[in-house]
Parts: C-alpha cells; structure tokens; sequence
C-alpha cells in the first residue's frame, strides 16, 4: 500500500488510488490511521464501489487484524452486507422492536448515531432473540443488561437501530463451519463494541 501512495498530496488522492487498486476500505482506513467514514465518504463522492467486501479471507494467526480504536461507523457493517432490520421503540411496557424480525440466524448489531455499539449472534433466529431483549427472562443477565441500555435510550428519545445479517454456512474438508459464530467472534474482536463484555479486551 505505501508504493500506490507515493507521490500522493492529499488523503482523498491516497484513499481513491488505494480503492482503485482493490483495497478494502477497512484496510485503507487503517493505513492512512483515519475514520472509516472518511474513506466512505471520499469512495462515494468518487462514484468507486471497489473495496466493499472481497469475500472470505482467512488471515494467519500470527497476523491478527488489529482492534478498530475509535467507535466504528456501522457503515463498515452496511458495506459488507448487513442491512437495517428496524429500531428499538419504548412502550408502556419496556421497549419493542419498531417492525417485526425474521426468524433466521444470523449475526446482528445494534448501533447509536452510526455508531456500532453491540455485536451478537442468535442460532434460534432473530425474532427470539430480539424478544429476549424486550422481555428478558430472570437468568438471562446479558439480555437484562442490554435491555436496560437500550431502555435508557428510547425513553429519551435516542434511536437504537438493528441491523442483521446471515452469513452463508461453510465447509472445511467436508465439515461444517457456523460462520455465523465466527464473524461475531471476529467483529467483536475488530470493533469492541462498547455494550460487549465477552470478548472485549
């Protein structure tokens, strides 16, 4: 990447040759130290739709992508495929989703002014896992916890967004992989959502 950049004045100049040359944004964001929505921003405007997604990459271990720093933009998440379920509503009765949820598994966030501030992942599909947010049973502590969080939110007005996505199920030498599991893991681990404790540093 520093080889395309030479030469280059301008950050908008570096982000557009390095998006030409089929960097992801993510990884240009991270060379030139800037904000995601600042390589989206300039990608947009240039009319590029290089450096969206390119698939799955596995990454040696040795050579982990390093935590995102400051809070990331849910665009990152938007770009790479997931998309808006609804938003979180107060009620008399706590919170509720603004429109029903589907009821596949997959990965989802909930994300604040942009900002992505929890990952998850649900086996049994959406829709019962969103309602264990609004109605969270007595032992589930994390679904209490979130609700309460977003509860604080609604009731002053602060829309909380969902955004979902269902990754396709893999194989690996004729066995099967929940890549589901493994992109929360690994966004949890990028991103650190600021409402995660499990994996979060």
């Amino acid at each position: 990447m520093s080889e395309v950049v030479v030469g280059l004045d301008t950050t908008a100049d570096k982000i557009r040759a390095l998006l030409r040359e089929g960097h992801l944004r993510a990884d240009v964001a991270r060379f030139l130290d800037i904000r995601y929505q600042h390589v989206r921003k300039v990608a947009v405007d240039a009319g590029i739709e290089q450096g969206l997604q390119r698939g799955i990459v596995v990454v040696p271990a040795e050579k982990p992508l390093p935590a995102v720093r400051e809070e990331t933009a849910i665009d990152l998440l938007v770009d790479a495929g997931f998309s808006l379920l609804g938003t979180w509503v107060a009620t008399d009765a706590g919170i509720a989703l603004s429109t029903p949820a589907p009821k596949d598994p997959g990965v989802y966030a909930f994300a604040v002014d942009d900002a992505v501030k929890y990952i998850g992942v649900t086996r049994m599909g959406f829709a019962r896992r969103m309602y264990s947010y609004s109605k969270p049973g007595s032992t589930q502590r994390t679904s209490q916890r979130i609700n309460e969080i977003i509860g604080e939110h609604a009731r002053v007005g602060t829309m909380v967004e969902i955004y979902i996505a269902v990754p396709p199920a893999l194989e690996w030498n004729g066995l099967p992989i929940h890549t589901a599991a493994g992109l929360e893991a690994g966004l949890i681990d990028m991103i650190q959502p600021p409402w995660n404790r499990m994996g979060v540093s």
